[in-house]
């Protein structure tokens, strides 16, 4: 069968995004690194080949465009540069503006329930957007009840009952104006954006990041009534939201008299710094979003994840001088997950691939962290939500690799990766009859273990797989 060229889309393509498709020549490191491809029906180097051929239907019609986990792994070992994530938005957003029934149905729903929730209360209600998931499933005929009343509900008490699951949705959303406080002098105060997830499901990383930093000397300030960055859901649907939403906290931040902040969540990491690239870089963009907002932000602006403040800002020789209880026997095995060192183009981490900085973290503390394979590779991310069996599988080889080299525990800064590889461990352990008993322990609990605090005070009783009693059992925490 013959294939015509078709340059409209490539075109098209290019104007969205700013991506030459073209430049692609069939390398395969895009599809020998991607962790989803084995469940995608066009791998990433088929779906560039398609976009060059201009077959537009092909790809509109694939599962490939919505089971992409958004790990950034093809953008970044790709030896031309193309950013396929970016070009992988752009198709989502193209078939959701020329009504194309979705392959993997339950991706978009869960796109529609997010911003549904953000546009009415301005932050992700966990609680109402995994009840319409379930409540679209089952209209669907496609619940899956053993895993709803076996699992999930068991899962969702548990968090309740450890105050990780309000009823009552968290409110936010910045004024386009507001009185200008005068700028923070005092170095040691900074802004501090915790993030949908560290509010809800990942409240003991919000206590234990305030503890420690508490411990150390530093203010984290919230900027007053933050929103929601948007997360997958806004880049995967509309390129002006995806940059609105940042924007307004970032004005609220500034208005306050800063000009860093930080973050403990990789994903929202990335999507500040991301809106602030994209508004930079397209000057019809950044009309739009500051006619939206009526801000854009000053050059002096400065952004890091958490684990980037606390080794380079606050810095290692700060952390060694509050170590209380130096962590002696301790195994472990430092997880930074995709989101944290990737894409460099927004990151712009040096050891992308392999990052160090939490490993010397961990062993200031005392700990000895091990040498394994999957230390930046994808546990999944939200593909836990929406298709659960594909991220188990993939959790499952994170957690399979960190016991086979003698790890005691995972060390994590990633609320998604947390839940991940705890809250599901006990269900990854039935699927693939394995047993872990990893407890998944946030760098800032570690820290706080190392700095004498209690269990209750950094969030440790909040687990899943407990890390109180193995702790205790080394005798890093008092029974």
């Amino acid at each position: 069968m013959s294939v015509t060229l078709q340059t409209d889309l490539a075109r098209y393509i290019q104007q969205e995004c700013g991506e030459n498709v073209y430049l692609c020549y069939q390398c395969k490191k895009c599809t020998a690194g991607c962790p989803v491809a084995e469940h995608f029906d066009l791998t990433p180097n088929q779906l560039l080949r398609a976009a060059q051929f201009g077959q537009k239907d092909l790809i509109l019609n694939s599962k490939t465009i919505w089971l992409c986990a958004i790990c950034e792994t093809c953008a970044t070992r790709c030896p031309q540069g193309i950013n396929i994530t970016a070009i992988m938005d752009v198709f989502r957003i193209m078939a959701r503006r020329e009504g194309i029934k979705p392959k993997v149905p339950a991706v978009p729903d869960f796109y529609k329930a997010t911003l549904r929730e953000i546009g009415l209360f301005g932050r992700m209600y966990e609680l109402g957007l995994m009840g319409e998931l379930y409540l679209r499933q089952f209209l669907r005929g496609e619940l899956d009840f053993r895993q709803l009343f076996r699992e999930d509900m068991g899962m969702a008490l548990k968090m309740f009952r450890a105050g990780k699951l309000s009823p009552i949705p968290s409110r936010g959303k910045p004024p386009k104006t507001g009185p200008v406080s005068p700028a923070v002098t005092d170095p040691k105060t900074i802004a501090y954006y915790p993030g949908c997830s560290l509010h809800g499901t990942s409240k003991e990383y919000h206590m234990s990041t305030l503890a420690v930093t508490k411990a150390l000397g530093w203010t984290l300030q919230e900027p007053k009534n933050w929103c929601c960055c948007g997360t997958t859901p806004a880049h995967s649907t509309d390129h002006v939201l995806a940059a609105v939403l940042p924007m307004r906290t970032l004005a609220q931040m500034e208005r306050e008299g800063h000009t860093y902040m930080t973050f403990p969540c990789p994903s929202c990491f990335q999507r500040f710094r991301a809106a602030i690239q994209a508004v930079t870089e397209d000057e019809e963009l950044a009309e739009k979003v500051q006619a939206q907002t009526g801000y854009l932000p000053s050059k002096e602006l400065k952004m890091d994840h958490l684990l980037t403040t606390i080794t380079e800002r606050v810095g290692y020789e700060a952390v060694a001088e509050k170590v209380t209880r130096p962590l002696k026997n301790l195994k472990v095995v430092c997880y930074y997950g995709c989101a944290i060192t990737r894409p460099p183009r927004l990151t712009k981490a040096k050891d992308y691939e392999y990052p160090t900085n939490m490993d010397r973290l961990v062993e200031t503390l005392g700990a000895e962290s091990l040498d394994w394979s999957y230390k930046t590779d994808c546990c999944g991310v939200s593909l836990g939500i929406t298709q659960l069996p594909i991220a188990l599988g993939m959790s499952r080889k994170v957690l399979h690799n960190a016991k086979a080299v003698g790890a005691e525990a995972v060390i994590v800064a990633c609320p998604l990766c947390q839940i991940n590889l705890d809250a599901r461990q006990q269900q990854i352990e039935k699927e693939y009859n394995e047993t872990f008993n990893l407890p998944i322990i946030y760098f800032t609990q570690l820290m706080g273990v190392a700095f004498g605090l209690d269990a209750r005070t950094l969030g440790l009783d909040k687990h899943f797989v407990d890390p109180v009693k193995f702790l205790e059992k080394k005798g890093l925490l008092s029974a």
